[in-house]
């Protein structure tokens, strides 16, 4: 007869609460500067749309900025996601074609978020300053695969990581015209182009 799984122990619920508080804040906050704007947004605003005290709010993030900067690295959690879990073929164009078509879908279903973060650029200075490190541990994959490829001879050799920079930065840019300025208009052009640019630069 199988064992049960044991229970959570009093810390393990305590942190399981946390986090889904830390979620519904951050949740709140996402849909508070989509209406209002980063300037517009309050804090008050925020803990009322999560249905918290504002205090519960400081408790978790401590500024606006901290909340922006948590929603600037879920954007681009999704994005490499997409890249890290594209089911892409091992040839430099078929894999470079799948993974932009993957981050292309991810922008798509995250739309709001893309907008919120592309849209408000008064504290996106101060965000990038912070998560500069975290950038670093987010590209490190996409720049191993790039390592991968030169070992391989299909990528040029070039610094890996500078190479996911620039990738990242195109794609970026790539939804950013696509989902905010076209409005998700010509899609499949915006995924085609910026695909065969990226691979045509990635060629030996």
């Amino acid at each position: 007869m199988p064992t049960s799984a044991p229970a959570p122990t009093a810390q393990e619920r305590r942190e399981r609460q946390r986090t889904v508080r830390r979620d519904a804040i951050l949740a709140a906050a996402r849909k508070v500067f989509a209406r209002k704007g980063f300037d517009g947004a309050t804090i008050a605003d925020i803990a009322r749309e999560a249905g918290v005290a504002a205090g519960t709010v400081y408790l978790y993030y401590a500024s606006k900025i901290d909340l922006f900067a948590a929603l600037n690295a879920q954007l681009y959690e999704v994005i490499h996601a997409a890249i890290r879990e594209a089911d892409a073929p091992p040839d430099l164009a078929g894999g470079t074609r799948a993974r932009v078509r993957a981050v292309f879908e991810a922008g798509c279903r995250y739309r709001d978020l893309l907008r919120l973060v592309f849209l408000n650029p008064d504290p996106r200075t101060e965000v990038a300053r912070r998560m500069k490190d975290a950038d670093e541990q987010r590209l490190r994959p996409l720049a191993e695969l790039f390592s991968g490829g030169m070992a391989a001879g299909v990528v040029r050799r070039e610094d890996p990581m500078l190479l996911a920079r620039l990738v990242t930065g195109a794609v970026t840019n790539a939804l950013y015209q696509c989902f905010v300025q076209a409005d998700g208009r010509d899609q499949e052009t915006y995924e085609t182009l910026v695909s065969d640019m990226i691979a045509g630069g990635l060629a030996p």
